[in-house]
């Protein structure tokens, strides 16, 4: 399960990482628990905001578009460096026929700029950091300039002042990979949004 392999990478950072970097990341993770991102999120019965955003492959989609075709399924992504994002993706990507199989359209929106992956592999972050990146994801994975959507989705917080200093020691570089200066970013949530545009279901975790 997915949940049970979060909780192993967690316990892997804990045992490799320096302690000082390990505390970065307790910290961080605290901080984000105590936002009010719940309370602030879209929910199940509210309107799914529109969206017109490119894709990996630079083609444009609309929400209107895929809901055309069945209910759709958005889940939001951090990016490139976050680990139990990769882990988030990668289930999914598991998981895709028995998505589409129910009917459903599968989408990931995020902040990063779609060469984001290119410009981590550049970056001198660490090897590791690198490899859990998710490649080739089989589902369109929509860029979200200035978290525009995260934002309507209500979703949207800044990056907590550990975590900026941890991913500045990893060498992750945050403004090239988002394409901005700012370090805003979207809760992990997931949607289940009904043809008609209204949201059927909402998983709004408030932390990693």
């Amino acid at each position: 399960m997915l949940n049970q392999k979060i909780r192993d990478t967690i316990a892997q950072f804990r045992e490799a990482l320096p302690a000082d970097l390990s505390a970065l990341i307790e910290q961080g993770a605290g901080e984000i628990s105590a936002l009010d991102v719940i309370e602030r999120a879209r929910q199940a019965g509210e309107p799914a905001p529109a969206f017109a955003l490119l894709n990996q492959r630079g083609e444009r989609n609309h929400l209107s578009d895929y809901l055309a075709r069945g209910p759709l399924v958005v889940t939001f992504y951090r990016g490139v460096w976050c680990p139990y994002c990769n882990l988030q993706l990668k289930e999914y990507g598991d998981r895709l026929a028995e998505i589409e199989g129910a009917g459903a359209t599968l989408v990931a929106i995020t902040p990063e700029k779609p060469n984001a992956l290119e410009i981590l592999a550049g970056s001198g972050a660490p090897r590791d950091v690198i490899d859990m990146a998710v490649k080739d994801v089989p589902f369109d994975v929509l860029h979200d300039p200035d978290s525009r959507v995260s934002e309507a989705f209500g979703l949207v917080f800044d990056l907590p002042e550990s975590h900026r200093r941890l991913l500045s020691m990893m060498k992750v570089d945050v403004m090239a990979l988002k394409g901005d200066t700012s370090f805003t970013f979207p809760d992990p949530a997931t949607y289940v949004i009904k043809p008609s545009g209204e949201i059927a279901w909402a998983f709004v975790p408030n932390n990693y």
